[in-house]
């Protein structure tokens, strides 16, 4: 075999393998639900919230996975759409509340958007 033969038999060889740990990896990727099906806002009546702004409510997020924690960042949205920042946490399997804040703030509303989520190694 010559050098050239063997040259392309490595490469060939190496995109081989790069292939199939790629599809290995993307299938059971995809067996997976991603993390952020398991997140879920609710707004709550807060009295404090209430005092803060009429018709004001807590917003949380809750996982509703049974076993498993979730990362997760969201984006807060104040006002009609002015981003405030961004928010990082952890949220405990079982759907322990992770509270937010207010929905109304001064009489303005406030949300959060998940940016993105994924299960704690």
């Amino acid at each position: 075999m010559t050098t050239l033969n063997a040259i392309r038999l490595r490469q060939i060889v190496l995109a081989f393998l790069c292939a199939t740990s790629l599809l290995w990896v993307a299938s059971s990727c995809a067996d997976e639900p991603s993390a952020a099906n398991f997140l879920r806002f609710q707004s709550v009546a807060d009295g404090r919230c209430q005092t803060l702004s009429m018709g004001g409510q807590l917003r949380i997020l809750a996982n509703r996975h049974q076993s498993r924690a979730i990362n997760f960042r969201l984006v807060r949205v104040f006002g009609k759409a002015h981003r405030q920042g961004r928010a990082v946490g952890t949220a405990a399997a079982g759907g322990e509340a992770v509270h937010l804040g207010c929905t109304l703030v001064d009489g303005r509303p406030q949300d959060w958007l998940l940016e993105r989520a994924s299960f704690t190694p």
